[in-house]
């Protein structure tokens, strides 16, 4: 065998969420009628005109796609009011973080972040031969923005924040946010990640997106795979000052957002008023989700986002495992705490029935009240 890396042989190969068909397979269902609420994707499909522009795009397979993504960033640019230079995409924030660690990383170097949040930012700086530094999260599942601040070091070359955080959803306000940016030093990146921008309806909240075109230190990353419902086609975006980006993108390999990703995220753009109906649709089934996990005595954070965090305690692993018995797929986090994915009426109604049925099994409730939907 060849010799790996210490810190890469140590890692646990990322779980993606078990997929339909294992699922089926193991539990012996039709692939069709299980509901997938794992990976905060859309229930809906890509906007209206993403299908005709990517079968488009196939037709030209045979050759490279534009590496500086000059139609799409353009566009995107004059929707968020930035220059061109100030975006760089990638394919998928994933691929993003990771550049971006590989840029900063490197032996003697740190990542701070909160945690529970995202963790590919893990990941991210394991592969970079970075450390991480994980800062415990508040009781109301927040971060906790001033021990993220007492955690940076002189080995500190980035700091990551979550806002909303995942998977708690959780998120914190505007004025919190500067005030935290202008406390770290400038030799220090700090990634707003605004993976989930696009569901938060609390005025509290604000991108920070004038804050990344002007400061020297500060990177926004954003995604298509969620609101705009294009995760197989792995493409996102960071927003900074162009001597920045410039940097950043020593790290990417070229050609690394795919023709059909460009194509189906420019036919997703200038409709506004799609984006706003999906973020109402989404902020309402929340309520009603949040709401009836409420009725059922259970403890939940407060999401701002496409996914609901809540507690079922010590036998939360057996109850996911009763739940995906039933057909409906939800995560694990750890700590006795579970997230779900907010789907269609029908998927919400399914879940809640497989919650039911899998608190009776195990002991810890009743049957909750009628869900509603």
């Amino acid at each position: 065998m060849p010799r790996f890396r210490a810190e890469i042989a140590a890692l646990r190969t990322y779980k993606v969420g078990r997929q339909l068909e294992d699922v089926a397979r193991a539990h012996g269902l039709d692939p069709s009628e299980i509901v997938k609420l794992t990976a905060n994707e859309s229930p809906e499909g890509p906007f209206p005109g993403v299908i005709e522009a990517a079968t488009r795009a196939m037709t030209v397979s045979n050759r490279y796609p534009d590496n500086d993504c000059w139609d799409l960033g353009h566009a995107l640019a004059d929707e968020l009011g930035v220059h061109f230079s100030n975006l760089m995409f990638g394919a998928g924030s994933v691929a993003l973080l990771s550049e971006i660690a590989l840029a900063l990383g490197g032996p003697g170097t740190n990542i701070v972040y909160g945690w529970p949040s995202f963790v590919m930012y893990r990941f991210a700086a394991i592969w970079a031969g970075m450390g991480h530094v994980e800062v415990p999260i508040q009781s109301d599942r927040s971060l906790d923005l001033d021990a993220m601040l007492g955690a940076i070091g002189n080995e500190t070359t980035v700091v990551v924040v979550c806002n909303p955080n995942n998977p708690t959803g959780t998120i914190k306000p505007a004025r919190q946010i500067e005030e935290f940016i202008d406390q770290v030093p400038e030799s220090v990146l700090v990634i707003v990640d605004e993976a989930y921008h696009e569901f938060v309806t609390d005025p509290r909240y604000q991108t920070q997106v004038p804050l990344a075109v002007e400061r020297p230190n500060v990177i926004v990353l954003r995604t298509f795979s969620k609101i705009y419902a294009l995760a197989a086609h792995r493409i996102g975006y960071a927003i900074g000052r162009g001597d920045l980006l410039i940097e950043l993108r020593k790290a990417q390999a070229p050609l690394t957002v795919n023709r059909v990703a460009q194509a189906a995220a420019l036919a997703s753009l200038g409709q506004p008023e799609e984006v706003e109906r999906r973020r109402s649709a989404n902020a309402a089934s929340r309520h009603h989700l949040v709401g009836s996990l409420t009725e059922r005595g259970l403890p939940v954070a407060e999401s701002h986002t496409n996914f609901v965090y809540f507690e079922l305690g010590d036998d939360a692993e057996q109850q996911v495992a009763d739940m995906t018995a039933e057909g409906v797929i939800v995560r694990g986090m750890g700590g006795g705490w579970v997230r779900v994915t907010i789907g269609s009426d029908l998927e919400n109604r399914r879940f809640l029935e497989a919650l039911d049925t899998a608190r009776v099994a195990t002991g810890s409730s009743g049957a909750g009240p009628p869900s509603g939907w």
